[in-house]
């Protein structure tokens, strides 16, 4: 996978989340450590011992392109893929995968996401590593540091990138499941959240982004989302959802699909391109 901006798919929104990076993994699968994991109520926060009365997230990603302030713990095991088609400045593709786990207790002490992800899997030995600490602020609000692009093989051509987000799940307008329907994300970073490509500053865009990103997510109707957000680079647009829990009577699966429009302005990349991801989480013990 050639560095092309924010156009790799970062995708394991899941909880696994979906998202666009610079250069390396379909976005989607990235931004939140693999897809559907972070967005999933059990992997996101111990919620029986949290008031009953406050709204988290629903089952679906609330990001497209950028990380959460959520995270996997408590032994939440998660794997999922994304694809961006094309990549920027290219008629190719571009696909990822992402594996990994969440430890220890956010609501106690931190909790820790470990993530292992193949950046492109036309070529095995492109993989990265990435880690996330984060921390339940009560309230239906998380923080957390992070990194991706930890460790890369030889074949890897992307910097490490750290940064720092916090979520919120806007309590007061609770659908009739009881999830909030207004999700907010804010945060910033260095490397991926800011640095344009080779091919962008060869076109005039500029070596630099805004390195502060932040995104919404609004529930339509139950486990889907539309989806807004800004990656330091673009403005990117879409719809996350989990159709195993639309059934009634069926226990929910932590399967989500994310699907989206990203580079929607002229800021970088060479045109609007299509991302998508698809992740599933399983609690240990």
């Amino acid at each position: 996978m050639k560095t092309m901006g924010v156009r790799a798919l970062v995708v394991f929104g899941l909880a696994l989340g979906l998202a666009v990076f610079p250069a390396y993994v379909p976005s989607s699968v990235l931004a939140a450590g693999g897809p559907g994991v972070e967005t999933h109520p059990s992997a996101r926060i111990p919620t029986k011992r949290v008031a009953p009365s406050v709204s988290f997230p629903n089952g679906a990603s609330t990001t497209l392109t950028i990380p959460t302030g959520w995270g996997a713990h408590s032994n939440v095991v998660f794997i999922g893929g994304g694809i961006t088609s094309p990549q920027a400045y290219s008629d190719d593709d571009d696909a990822g995968l992402s594996v990994g786990i969440g430890l220890f207790d956010p609501v106690e002490y931190l909790g820790l996401q470990l993530s292992a992800t193949m950046n492109d899997v036309s070529d095995g030995n492109n993989w990265s590593g990435g880690v996330k600490v984060h921390r339940y602020l009560g309230n239906a609000a998380s923080l957390a540091v992070g990194a991706d692009h930890l460790f890369p093989s030889s074949d890897s051509d992307a910097d490490e990138s750290y940064y720092i987000a916090f979520s919120h799940a806007l309590q007061g307008d609770a659908s009739e499941s009881g999830t909030a329907k207004w999700n907010v994300t804010l945060g910033a970073g260095n490397e991926r959240f800011g640095k344009k490509s080779p091919a962008d500053i060869a076109s005039g865009k500029g070596e630099h982004g805004t390195y502060v990103f932040g995104g919404v997510a609004y529930e339509v109707f139950k486990s889907t989302n539309l989806i807004l957000d800004w990656n330091g680079i673009n403005l990117n647009a879409g719809v996350s959802f989990a159709p195993f829990s639309w059934t009634q009577g069926v226990e929910f699966i932590p399967i989500v699909v994310t699907l989206g429009a990203a580079d929607l302005t002229d800021y970088s990349g060479d045109g609007v391109r299509f991302i998508a991801s698809a992740g599933l989480s399983y609690k240990l013990f």
